[in-house]
């Protein structure tokens, strides 16, 4: 599989990039980036990191052209030579002194839009390419790029899988567990309308009770935690290894699904099954959920091609009715 990260010097897609030569080394990775002399910089920095994970203790080291993925930078210009086979939209303009705010995210779409149109012209020159898009806000520019593409909406896909590990995080704390143990799919907006399946939710497998309350606590530290990072650490950093490693996730079950590469050393072609291999992304709605004409976050199965089923679950009626002020939110912001 061939992954071209457009914004790869970028915070994010250089550990993404970093993340994937490590857990994932037969991908080829292409940084994209206007600045081609950092992405070449960090590509060639990452190619060198790549020698130590292939001869660490219990590594399964390739020394064959198909076994051992390539690090390379290129320019928007040169994305139509690439023939990537996944596109890592994450691109963005400049945070501003103030994006430890959440209500600060209102304003990144008018921001980031003239980015998305000039990379959707770039991408014009591509057959249909699944789309991976982390840049916020995610839902809002998932269907934007739908919008002006016309690929099919199976290519379009957003990230929001760190809600996912900081909820399990949350919960962990709750019951005293571990959160490796936890699992509570988060649906919705990225951002302030997401939703948590609590319904669905488990801990060692048994489902999970919580009060009100207790859910009103966990919410507010999903939402709270990545700008309380943020304020430590600066916005320039983001939340890079969530993001990352989360990114990484999609693009391996990406691969296996397809046959590509390997999962840990084990054998390509790994058949997807169970909650694993189910994620809650964002992708363009047509009557699922009763909504269209906007991109959310809802449980998915992945392949190669991008989105290969939407699964519709059954949810209570509160869950659908914070699922419906999502989609109100984000429909708010669209055209």
């Amino acid at each position: 599989m061939h992954v071209a990260i457009i914004g790869g010097a970028s915070t994010i897609g250089t550990t993404v990039a970093y993340t994937l030569s490590g857990l994932a080394p037969s991908v080829d990775v292409s940084l994209v980036d206007i600045d081609e002399g950092a992405a070449w910089a960090h590509g060639t920095d990452i190619e060198h990191a790549s020698y130590h994970f292939a001869h660490a203790p219990g590594a399964v080291p390739g020394h064959d052209a198909d076994s051992v993925g390539t690090i390379r930078s290129a320019t928007p210009d040169e994305l139509g030579e690439l023939d990537p086979d996944l596109l890592v939209f994450n691109a963005a303009a400049p945070q501003p002194d103030d994006a430890t705010d959440p209500s600060a995210r209102e304003a990144e779409l008018e921001r980031n839009l003239s980015i998305v149109r000039d990379v959707a012209e770039d991408l014009r020159s591509l057959d249909p390419t699944p789309l991976l898009v982390v840049t916020n806000p995610i839902d809002r520019i998932v269907y934007h790029f739908y919008t002006l593409l016309e690929w099919p909406r199976r290519c379009f896909i957003g990230y929001s899988l760190s809600e996912t590990a900081r909820m399990a995080d949350g919960i962990a704390d709750l019951v005293d567990g571990h959160r490796n143990d936890v699992y509570c799919p988060m649906m919705g907006e990225h951002g302030e309308h997401m939703v948590a399946v609590f319904s669905r939710a488990r801990v060692d497998g048994d489902p999970l009770d919580v009060t009100e309350s207790e859910r009103t606590e966990l919410m507010e530290y999903v939402r709270d935690i990545p700008f309380d990072i943020a304020e430590e650490r600066g916005v320039d950093e983001t939340s890079r290894w969530v993001t990352s490693a989360g990114v990484s996730r999609v693009v391996r079950a990406m691969a296996a699904a397809d046959g590509d590469v390997p999962i840990d050393g084990t054998t390509a072609g790994v058949e997807p099954a169970g909650e694993d291999w189910t994620f809650c992304l964002s992708t363009p709605l047509d009557g699922e959920y009763g909504f269209e004409d906007v991109s959310l976050g809802v449980p998915v199965d992945l392949d190669a091609g991008g989105v290969a089923a939407i699964h519709e679950w059954d949810l209570t009626d509160g869950e659908s009715a914070e699922l419906r002020r999502a989609y109100e939110s984000v429909r708010a912001d669209l055209p």
